[in-house]
């Protein structure tokens, strides 16, 4: 039991020291002129954290993408390869920034001779603020995706593709109440990262004490 509890006081802290990337600021340079048509197959999810904003405060979202192949992020840019991208047009009452793109791993490929950082399954998220004025009611962010596709294969990079996104925001008062939207696993938001760092001089102590307890009495802490 007390293994148990251990975890569940520890495990938030190690997630959110795994999951949390620095911040990448969007850039300005527009690769959408040389972008075709996306692949039918390809496919994208808007993830809010909550179900609603409320004005005056602030949010995280997050945009998966499901491309048929490997993409390369602003973070490790590979030479020749367009990376991921997200451009949204500007929304009255509202206020993105903070732009995050997925971290990669770095993979042999046939078409060069250093081995390329991509990323299989890239998230990217980032910050919505609605102003204390902001209209109530749904919003609609829009926008685009543009990214350049490594097959699965490794072997072949393809055209630079632009996929138009939406993202619904519903706005609603101040002292409205909200509830917890779908959001990817192992994704934290921002807000329960701070919480989690705040927490942490009593989580350890707490963890320390019970792994004591399971020293002295192994009984006293089941599997």
């Amino acid at each position: 039991m007390w293994r148990s509890i251990l975890a569940v006081i520890l495990l938030p802290s190690l997630t959110a020291a795994q999951t949390q990337t620095p911040s990448v600021p969007a850039d300005t340079s527009s690769p959408l002129q040389r972008a075709t048509p996306v692949d039918p197959q390809a496919s994208y999810r808007p993830y809010t954290f909550y179900d609603q904003i409320r004005r005056g405060t602030q949010e995280d979202i997050v945009i998966q993408l499901s491309p048929q192949g490997w993409v390369t992020s602003p973070r490790s840019p590979a030479p020749g390869i367009v990376p991921l991208k997200l451009e949204l047009q500007p929304a009255d009452g509202l206020t993105v920034s903070s732009f995050r793109y997925p971290r990669t791993q770095r993979r042999k490929v046939k078409f060069q001779a250093e081995p390329v950082p991509v990323s299989g399954w890239p998230e990217t998220s980032f910050k919505i603020r609605a102003d204390r004025d902001a209209a109530l009611g749904l919003h609609t962010l829009q926008g685009k995706l543009a990214f350049q596709v490594v097959d699965y294969g490794l072997s072949s990079v393809g055209p630079v593709q632009e996929m138009d996104v939406q993202i619904p925001v519903m706005v609603v008062e101040r002292n409205a109440k909200v509830q917890k939207a779908s959001w990817p696993a192992g994704h934290l938001s921002a807000g329960m990262i701070v919480l989690i760092i705040v927490l942490l001089p009593v989580e350890i102590p707490v963890g320390l004490l019970l792994l004591a307890g399971c020293a002295v009495s192994p009984r006293s802490c089941p599997d």
